[in-house]
């Protein structure tokens, strides 16, 4: 496996390349690239690279690494042909990060490295070697918040370490900045967080940590309620706060203004759905 991430794309991808290959006015194209950006009042130069947050720098980049997919079989050969089952390499590629797959380490150092590298060259772009990875399924790597690794016949993608440690450190904040907000708002504030995250990860095996989040959640809540009632006994607070919603008990909650009742959302609750590919030739 070869997780490979792009060294600056957006600040060093050729303006020539660009120009020459992308399917636009190229009139208005180069005037765009060459426009420069405004910082603090002062006109600055772009002399390679597109501006990362430009309206069409992500469609760019895209364009760029179009491409190399194709390099890659008329290498090792297509998809689903013999000379595909002896190298087995395969490429998938979400923005400018990808992962190549290959039947050895060897084959990914000394066969793949160099046609990767070189589709980069022609475009002004270059391997960022700290963050390009050459590993075993079995030891696993990260790719877009997941971690995907095979556990003896098994092959499980699971979330990333990093991306729940980020998350939580998100949910901190936000319950660290409203100490003194009411429980309702501070719950409206959490429950788009948690949801975009569940949802995100719902395909994938999860149902662990979506466990271990709730209940590193219900951990900053507690100490939320604690350090506005402190000479309030536990059990105080937890009827309170924390209210039976169901078969669930503790379900943080607060009231609004309206006197209706506002409750957390938990990861918990979120259905594991398995990714259903496309069909092919559906009618």
């Amino acid at each position: 496996m070869k997780g490979v991430d792009i060294k600056g794309c957006f600040d060093n991808i050729s303006h020539d390349w660009l120009i020459a290959n992308v399917p636009m006015d190229k009139v208005v194209l180069r005037k765009w690239l060459k426009a420069g950006y405004l910082e603090s009042g002062q006109l600055n130069p772009t002399e390679a690279g597109a501006p990362q947050g430009g309206i069409i720098s992500p469609v760019l980049a895209n364009l760029a690494l179009d491409g190399l997919e194709k390099a890659l079989e008329s290498r090792f050969g297509q998809r689903n042909t013999k000379a595909s089952y002896k190298t087995k390499v395969n490429y998938v590629r979400y923005a400018d990060d990808f992962v190549i797959t290959g039947i050895s380490k060897e084959l990914l150092e000394n066969e793949v490295k160099p046609v990767v590298e070189a589709f980069m060259a022609a475009r002004g772009l270059s391997r960022a070697a700290e963050k390009t990875l050459f590993t075993h399924v079995s030891e696993g790597f990260d790719f877009l918040g997941q971690n995907v690794r095979k556990y003896g016949d098994k092959l499980l993608i699971k979330p990333a370490h990093r991306n729940v440690k980020a998350f939580l450190a998100k949910v901190k904040a936000l319950i660290e900045g409203n100490k003194t907000a009411p429980t309702s708002l501070l719950i409206d504030k959490l429950n788009p967080v948690i949801r975009g995250w569940a949802n995100y990860h719902r395909p994938i095996v999860a149902k662990q940590t979506f466990n271990y989040v709730d209940y590193r959640i219900w951990k900053l809540l507690w100490w939320w309620c604690r350090r506005r009632h402190g000479n309030r006994c536990k059990r105080w607070i937890k009827e309170k706060y924390f209210k039976r919603i169901g078969k669930r008990s503790w379900v943080f909650s607060g009231l609004y203004p309206s006197g209706k009742l506002a409750t957390l959302l938990y990861a918990d609750d979120t259905t594991i759905q398995g990714h259903k590919k496309i069909r092919a030739e559906a009618e």
